[in-house]
């Protein structure tokens, strides 16, 4: 599909969700009930059937994505971490900056826009890198922030962590792929169902969460964590693929993954730490809005 057609399509259907909150046919509370359809029916559906499909040949290949994935995350955090350290920021300022900066939405926005740039291939390495995100950092960062804030006991961050839908259907995904079982026909159109909602209501979800008024008083860090998200993920991104000298799809995705806004998740963190939620809900708001510019440059260089 072309970048533009792509781009667009994602921009109005945010619109869509965005506009149902101010004209009160839908509330910014309705994306909680969005965000857990999504997460616990909709996604695990789209991630297991893509991969149930998948050609995992080269299934080796695929998980040095998530490799790449955490290892930018990383990167990108610490980056986050001086910049919140050098502001003499307080600490749950600073982990709030320090999660908007490492993890990528690399689901909610990236599965959309791989798919409709690259197809069913570009999904199934799509998948492969917001394992790295929204699996192994999202639960890392979890694991930590009960240690350093205690809002939630380690054991249950350990559960939650464990019995986390997308790990799930990760595993099963490529379980089923490799060893080539047949779920049946009925399972696989129910799946297939199911999955096709996910798209939509990931876009709808997005347009109720943002909120324009966050930025009134973080527009600078905001800024600062939209740079590290948006450019220098990225080009940290092409480095490695270039140096490790990765397939052609794989490195194009891999980059526009990359180059995907704060996650929602991270804000999933702020709210269940309680860290600092006003300057992750700006630092998401802000990168999601300029990433929509960034990212059809991007892809249309790819």
């Amino acid at each position: 599909m072309d970048v533009l057609v792509t781009i667009g399509s994602i921009i109005i259907i945010i619109f869509i969700g965005f506009l149902t909150k101010h004209i009160g046919i839908l509330k910014s509370e309705d994306a909680v009930k969005f965000n857990q359809v999504v997460i616990y029916i909709a996604f695990p559906s789209l991630i297991f059937i893509t991969l149930y499909n998948a050609d995992l040949s080269n299934i080796g290949d695929l998980f040095s994505i998530t490799l790449v994935c955490v290892l930018i995350g990383l990167v990108c955090g610490f980056i986050g971490y001086l910049y919140s350290r050098i502001m003499k920021y307080p600490k749950k300022t600073v982990w709030g900056i320090v999660s908007a900066s490492a993890l990528f939405n690399s689901g909610f926005i990236g599965y959309p826009v791989v798919l409709g740039v690259f197809g069913a291939a570009g999904l199934e390495r799509a998948i492969f890198f917001d394992t790295g995100s929204s699996v192994i950092l999202f639960i890392a960062f979890g694991m930590l922030f009960s240690v350093l804030f205690g809002s939630k006991h380690f054991r249950e961050v350990v559960k939650d962590a464990v019995l986390f839908p997308a790990l799930w259907a990760v595993i099963l995904g490529i379980i089923f792929n490799t060893l080539h079982l047949n779920i049946g026909s009925l399972p696989i159109q129910v799946t297939k169902l199911l999955s096709g909602a996910a798209i939509p209501l990931i876009m709808i979800s997005l347009g109720l969460s943002l909120d324009p008024s966050t930025l009134r008083n973080y527009y600078k860090d905001a800024a600062i964590v939209s740079i590290i998200k948006l450019i220098i993920a990225p080009l940290i991104a092409l480095v490695v693929v270039i140096i490790f000298g990765f397939s052609i799809l794989n490195g194009k995705v891999t980059i526009a993954e990359a180059a995907m806004p704060s996650a929602m998740l991270a804000l999933v963190l702020a709210i269940t730490y309680q860290l600092d939620i006003k300057i992750v809900s700006a630092c998401v708001f802000l990168s999601t809005i300029i990433s929509m510019l960034t990212l059809y440059i991007i892809l249309t260089i790819l």
